[in-house]
């Protein structure tokens, strides 16, 4: 028994470090950011020209134009490569509600339920500016990339994975709900 160690004490060093060191962590994730929540700034309000709120046009036609300002000036000016048929459309109906009818609403106006979190509001396919302003070419680029990338920021997702027919399918199946009454 003579040869048995009586296990050292840790020092009083190394206690205070085990206490200081995670204290110190704890403070410096506070003081620094690291756990406090980010300063989000609305880029999408930012589009030069471009007005929110209460001195945002009724027709919508200030958000045509945000989304404008994000589409390259070539996608505006694409044209489907030929006239959707019926088949493609009602094809396009079913997509529609279960892609896009959740945050743009069944009938298109942009108050389905998840578009009441969003911001910017999802767009009201029936506003006026988006029937006369919007170019096809700039609503199938739309549908193809999403917003969420752009300095528009909003929650518009790219669904690029699907084939360009059926976008283009998508294109005029919106725009045809947007005239209905």
């Amino acid at each position: 028994m003579a040869n048995e160690r009586i296990p050292a004490r840790p020092s009083r060093w190394l206690l205070a470090l085990y206490v200081l060191v995670p204290l110190w962590a704890l403070a410096y994730l506070f003081v620094a950011g690291g756990l406090v929540q980010p300063e989000v700034r609305p880029v999408a309000r930012n589009v030069e020209g471009v007005s929110v709120g209460a001195a945002a046009a009724p027709d919508g036609s200030e958000q045509v134009l945000a989304i404008l300002a994000v589409v390259p000036a070539a996608a505006r000016d694409a044209r489907p490569p030929r006239p959707v048929a019926d088949a493609m459309l009602s094809q396009a109906k079913a997509q529609y509600d279960t892609l896009c009818a959740v945050c743009h609403g069944p009938e298109g106006r942009g108050d389905g339920p998840a578009g009441a979190a969003l911001n910017p509001k999802p767009l009201n396919f029936h506003f006026r500016a988006f029937q006369e302003r919007m170019p096809v070419g700039a609503t199938h680029w739309v549908i193809k990339n999403g917003l969420g990338n752009t300095p528009r920021r909003s929650g518009m997702p790219a669904f690029g994975q699907l084939p360009d027919d059926q976008i283009w399918a998508l294109v005029e199946y919106v725009r045809r709900l947007g005239r209905q009454p």
